[in-house]
């Protein structure tokens, strides 16, 4: 059960994100009451999220120190590979989220099913299940099917293809060490869930264009604009 605590945090987290701003702008920029943002900023459990500074006036901020510290919760990392998510969270999260979490001209999330940790750390599993398929796959610029159609057919096929995917939004992990993706992408369900996703939509592409799959298949281009976020 998510509170409406935890449910006004991630508001107030994702109408900030980056900036600063005074508490007029706070309320202007989530819709939320006066009495709402000082409260939130007043709990111990949630200052995690957000940093304070009085000089002339109170001004809010975001923390993220926060966000490696929940992934550490799920996974086993050491010191150096926890610098490197650090590194990754401190340089890339802010503006990741401000341009893929943007739905008509407004980044939110849906915060009654998940909270804001649950929800970044999410992203970083989902990413992480595509970005292992692409570096399990790609050779010499193009995706090397060989072994996925091989095991679907049962016969020995060579094939290789030239995928359109919107790769600009694996930024935030492309600097990651595969075996630390490796470790996010099995948090949860949605890792696997990504990586299989691009199985099943090589196989249709594959099937649809070619009318024997377990035929050798030349090279194909495929390109699926079906947002990869709708799976989930």
């Amino acid at each position: 059960m998510i509170t409406n605590n935890e449910k006004t945090s991630g508001i107030l987290f994702l109408s900030i994100l980056d900036k600063k701003l005074n508490i007029e702008e706070c309320i202007k920029q989530s819709k939320l009451t006066p009495d709402q943002i000082s409260n939130i900023i007043s709990i111990p459990k949630f200052q995690k999220y957000f940093k304070k500074k009085t000089t002339d006036e109170l001004t809010v901020s975001c923390r993220t120190d926060w966000i490696v510290e929940d992934i550490a919760k799920h996974i086993k990392i050491n010191q150096s590979e926890h610098e490197i998510l650090e590194e990754i969270v401190k340089e890339k999260l802010m503006k990741h989220i401000s341009e893929y979490w943007k739905e008509n001209g407004k980044v939110k999330r849906d915060f009654e099913i998940r909270t804001l940790s649950e929800w970044i750390i999410n992203e970083f599993v989902f990413l992480s299940g595509f970005a292992i398929w692409f570096r399990e796959k790609e050779n010499d610029n193009e995706t090397d099917l060989s072994s996925l159609l091989s095991k679907a057919t049962g016969e020995d096929v060579k094939a290789s293809a030239n995928i359109e995917f919107d790769k600009k939004r694996l930024q935030l992990v492309n600097e990651i060490p595969t075996q630390i993706l490796k470790k996010i992408m099995a948090i949860n369900p949605a890792g696997k869930i990504a990586y299989q996703s691009l199985d099943m939509v090589v196989m249709k592409g594959m099937s649809d264009g070619n009318s024997n799959i377990s035929k050798k298949i030349k090279p194909i281009s495929m390109n699926y604009k079906k947002p990869w976020w709708k799976f989930w």
